[in-house]
């Protein structure tokens, strides 16, 4: 069984009890997006100075996880993750680690990597964030320290709107995140892509933050 069934497993013990049916078919669906999901982790290096004199280097990480939108190898997750690193590798669910390349960085906290491989990757299917509603029951997928790959359920407590077009630009949301659930995605029930983890709010417990999908789809839509 992976990862990320137990996991699953765990999330349903801590919802209402779903029918055999639904059961089956959620597991199924997060089984289906388990080869979308990757980790993302970035490689600095800094020259230090000892007393004698001599250089030392020191290195260091930040990781968080990534999805895949395009099946020729490009992945969406935070820029705050990748910002200024030298390298950036991304770890796929088959145990595959290749280093990616960055195709454009958004203000908006969300960037595109490209890997190259010799096959099609399974990409994620978008869902529409213009119908998000608050209330709407969502799934969180990151790759955190905490329990490698997790998987947290919740609902929309908020819809943030751009003030110059009124378009859904940041999804609030009830769920605690862990270091590494950056660059994550928010799923719908149906296992499409609604928006992607940002950030959590330090001084509130249950209080997170999601990029909308259609804002980064709209980016996106420029390198395909």
């Amino acid at each position: 069984m992976s990862k990320l069934r137990i996991l699953l497993f765990s999330l349903l013990l801590l919802s209402p009890l779903p029918s055999q049916a639904e059961e089956g078919s959620l597991i199924g669906r997060m089984q289906n997006i388990e080869p979308s999901l990757v980790e993302i982790r970035t490689v600095y290096a800094r020259t230090l100075k000892k007393r004698n004199g001599r250089a030392a280097i020191a290195s260091y990480e930040r990781h968080g996880a990534g999805i895949i939108i395009d099946p020729s190898g490009i992945i969406v997750t935070n820029t705050h993750i990748i910002a200024n690193a030298p390298h950036t590798y991304v770890g796929l669910s088959n145990g595959k680690i290749l280093e990616a390349t960055v195709l454009y960085s958004s203000e908006a906290d969300f960037s595109f990597l490209k890997i190259k491989y010799p096959h099609p990757l399974k990409a994620i299917t978008w869902a529409d964030s213009s119908e998000a509603k608050i209330g709407q029951s969502i799934i969180a997928l990151g790759s955190s320290d905490y329990n490698y790959q997790s998987i947290l359920g919740g609902e929309i407590t908020s819809l943030i709107e751009s003030r110059s077009s009124g378009a859904i630009e940041l999804l609030e949301l009830n769920l605690n995140l862990y270091e590494g659930d950056s660059g994550g995605p928010i799923l719908d029930q149906e296992g499409h892509l609604l928006g992607l983890v940002m950030a959590k709010r330090k001084t509130q417990d249950r209080k997170s933050y999601a990029i909308a999908s259609n804002k980064i789809r709209q980016e996106y839509l420029k390198y395909r």
